[in-house]
Formats: structure tokens, sequence, C-alpha cells
């Protein structure tokens, strides 16, 4: 997906990274970005935690537990001509 990220050079930049436990019990990290803004970015890794919760087999309900965590890192941009 295409992003607006039209920012001064050295602009501050935020990417999510999400830690993904499969079924299996196998895990694998993704990064969804860059945004331009910390909030961005966590609002990610909050729906990836809230998607992926662990329910209750009879209630339903969230246990507390999700298959998905995450955290934010920041960068800064480094235009160069190609």
């Amino acid at each position: 997906m295409a992003r607006s990220i039209g920012m001064a050079a050295d602009a501050t930049v935020f990417r999510a990274v999400i830690e993904f436990t499969d079924r299996d019990g196998s895990t694998r990290t993704e990064h969804e970005g860059p945004y331009g803004s910390i909030g961005a970015a966590r609002a990610r890794v909050s729906f990836w935690t809230n998607y992926l919760a662990v329910r209750d087999e009879d209630t339903q309900e969230p246990t507390g537990e999700s298959r998905a965590n995450g955290y934010v890192e920041q960068g800064t941009v480094t235009w160069a001509r190609v």
C-alpha cells in the first residue's frame, strides 16, 4: 500500500514491529510503516494485539493474552537520488 511520506529530510518516522505467534507455536516478526506519527504506529500494534486476542472457548471473552505483541521503533528519513 502506498503511503504519502513526503516529509522533510531527516524527518523522524515510526514503524510498528509486530511479533506474531502462529497456532503451531512458531513466531515471526513483521514491520508496518513508515508512519509520520508515533500514534499511528502504536495504533497498528494495538490493532493486531486486539485482533489476535486469545478468547475463552466457552464464553468467547478475551483472556488477556494475544497471539500478537509489538512495539514501535523510530528512525529518520534520508533521501538520496537513485
